[in-house]
Parts: C-alpha cells; sequence; structure tokens
C-alpha cells in the first residue's frame, strides 16, 4: 500500500476529482516536469509476465515552436530513451490536493503523433503535439535483456544477492533469505532473465514485482492481513461467483523427497489432519515435492509440512470487483470490500485505474468448504 495523509485516506471516502501527471527523463537527467496526461489508463497484474502496463495522451502547446512528436533517439517522448515517473493528484473543489507517486514506467511505443501549425510572416511554426503513449513497469527492462548463454550462479549463498546481480536494481529483502539451489541454470530464450528472476522470488515464497519506488519487492504467496477497503460506492459491483469447487487439486498428503550427503535418498510424508485426514471419508489425495535444497531428514520434514500447508490454504478463486477510485493500493494488498450483501477479503491481483471515478480490482479470494 502506498503511503499518504489521514487527510487523503479520508477525501478518497467522498467526492473528488482525479488527474495524472508526469515527469520525464532520459538517465538520470529530467527532461520535463509535471507533464499532464490525458485518456489514461495503468493496468497491473500479478499474473502477467511484466505486471504494469499503460497507455496515455499526452498535448504539449508549443512555447516556441518546438515539437514533441519524437524522431527515433530525438525528442522528449523517445521511446529509445524516455522514462516516466507517473504520479496522481487527488484534488477537490475546498483546495485540497495531494499526489501520489505511482511508479517508474519505460515508454515503449508512440501508437500515434501528430503537430499543429499556424502560417506566420517568419513561417511555419508547430502550436501543439498530441503524442499518444504506450508504457510499461520497468521489470520490461529485465525481459528485453536477454542471456546471451547458459549460465550458471556464481554465488548460491544469498537469493537477494544473485537477484540484484541479475537485474541491475535495488532488491528489498523482505522475507527471509534463502540459498539457491546449484541445479539452477539461466536459459537462453526470450524473457530467459525475466524468468530466473522469477524462478528466484519462487524460492523466497512469492512474486516478484517492481515498485512504486522502482525497486524489486516480493508479494508472499500466504495472505497477510488486511490493509484497507474497497467502497463499492453507489455505482460499484461485485462480479461474484456460485459455488463450485473442485477436488482433484485438494492435496492431504505430500510425500517429500531429497538426497542426502552421500547421496542415499531421502523420503518425508506430510499427512493432514482435520477433516481432510487422509483416514475420514474424503480418502487420500498424494501429490508429490521434490526438494532441490533439504539434505537431511529434518529439513525435508520442514520443506514438506510447509508445502503442504501452502497447498491446502492455497485453494482460492477470483472475483472482479468495481469500486471507488484509489491510487493508493498495489498489487498484493489484501483488501476488504464494503458496502456488498456478505464479507469479502482477497488479495488484489490485478488493479485498473484510469481517469474514470471508478477503478476495477480483481480479488483472490481463499477457498472455504
Amino acid at each position: 500500500m502506498r503511503p499518504s495523509t489521514t487527510d487523503l485516506t479520508s477525501v478518497l471516502t467522498g467526492s473528488f476529482s482525479r488527474r495524472l501527471w508526469a515527469d520525464v527523463f532520459q538517465g538520470s537527467e529530467r527532461q520535463a516536469q509535471d507533464v499532464p496526461l490525458t485518456e489514461w489508463q495503468v493496468d497491473y497484474d500479478l499474473s502477467a509476465q511484466v505486471k504494469a502496463s499503460g497507455s496515455a495522451t499526452v498535448v504539449h502547446q508549443s512555447v516556441a515552436g518546438e515539437s514533441w512528436t519524437p524522431d527515433g533517439m530525438d525528442g522528449v517522448l523517445s521511446p529509445f530513451k524516455s522514462r516516466l515517473l507517473l504520479t496522481v493528484e487527488v484534488y477537490t473543489d475546498d483546495g485540497f490536493s495531494e499526489k501520489i507517486v505511482l511508479g517508474w514506467f519505460r515508454i515503449t511505443g508512440i501508437p500515434s503523433a501528430d503537430d499543429s501549425y499556424v502560417d506566420t510572416p517568419q513561417g511555419r511554426v508547430v502550436t501543439a503535439s498530441t503524442v499518444k503513449l504506450e508504457f510499461r513497469s520497468l521489470d520490461e527492462n529485465v525481459r528485453r535483456r536477454g542471456f546471451r548463454s547458459p549460465e550458471q550462479i556464481p554465488d548460491t549463498s544469498s537469493v537477494y544477492t544473485e537477484l540484484r546481480r541479475i537485474t541491475g536494481m535495488p532488491v528489498v529483502s523482505s522475507l527471509p533469505d534463502k540459498v539457491i539451489p546449484k541445479a539452477l541454470v539461466y536459459e537462453t530464450n526470450e524473457g530467459g532473465r525475466l524468468k530466473g528472476v522469477q524462478d528466484l522470488f519462487t524460492l523466497l515464497g512469492g512474486v516478484g514485482v517492481v515498485d512504486s519506488s522502482g525497486a524489486w519487492t516480493v508479494v508472499p504467496n500466504t495472505f497477510g492481513s488486511s490493509v484497507g477497503q474497497l467502497p463499492l460506492g453507489a455505482l460499484g459491483t461485485v462480479t461474484d461467483v456460485g459455488y463450485s469447487v473442485d477436488t482433484d487439486p485438494v492435496i492431504n498428503v505430500v510425500v517429500g523427497t531429497a538426497e542426502g550427503p552421500d547421496r542415499k535418498p531421502l523420503f518425508y510424508p506430510a499427512i493432514a489432519t482435520g477433516w481432510l485426514d487422509p483416514a475420514g471419508l474424503y480418502g487420500e489425495n498424494t501429490a508429490y515435492y521434490d526438494s532441490q535444497t533439504a539434505t537431511t531428514q529434518a529439513q525435508l520434514a520442514t520443506e514438506t509440512e510447509a508445502y503442504l500447508k501452502s497447498q491446502i490454504g492455497g485453494l482460492t478463486y477470483e472475483i472482479p470487483v468495481q469500486c471507488i477510485f484509489n491510487p493508493l493500493y498495489e498489487m498484493g494488498d489484501v483488501l476488504d470490500v464494503t458496502g456488498y450483501s456478505k464479507p469479502i477479503t482477497g488479495r488484489a491481483n490485478k488493479l485498473s485505474l484510469s481517469d474514470s471515478a471508478l477503478m476495477n480490482v480483481t480479488l483472490e479470494v481463499q477457498r472455504t468448504f
């Protein structure tokens, strides 16, 4: 959840307006500040390869006849070298205003650009430029930068150290560090570096995303406590689903396997208790877990029990929600829906912000039986 003042939290429950601004950077040099964006939309998706993308229109009023239509590497908005720092401003008629940083994005395309002209005694000059932008979050840089040959990890002692090495970006250490399996090798294919990054975040127990400051952070697989509410408002909706369940993924026994230091195989069965006890009416549904890190029976037992717990607690379904615009929430935030006929709490896997008064959120809700 992005930080804010208590005044903004209060304003977001009432009547307010919103607009999007961009600072444009090329390298470390800021080329333009507080550029207004119109017809904008920013979409976040925890399941996507690149987690955030969007589009917007820039209408630049020329000061001295300059054009903002890019020309290859030239131009303030050149997609070959420009980045955007996007900020949402929330404001009210009584003078309240506060800005929330959405984050850094790379301009990836210019679908169209047009200049308006006027004829003067000195010749024809540009009066305005209208440029449509497409942009993606900074994990796009990692996706594009592939490995040039198969690569083994030089230091397997720390996931966070390796993440910083292969991304060249800051990484927030929010979960306990892990040792990397020596068998992990980076692949030479399209998106191979980004896949390697997500494989490392999987070892930490989550999904990697780039946060608002431009640093990599992890969204844990396990749900945390709720950090906020999604008020539906007068026009909000919840697209709920009827009851349905497939018992095939409901696992109650996991057999863990590993290899000891003497290369002898290790086995450990993790068995569910309670209503999922395999001795009960449900019966037994067995899965297998192959550990790449355990070398002792105790380590294998810990990992296999944790895997079984994650399988039982990981049965979820998705609910699309349309609710009041709120720029504070991020992918992975656990949120409560208010104003609906029954309690709903889930993790925000998808968010779509735009210049509309409403936003769309897809919540991943844990299944109950």
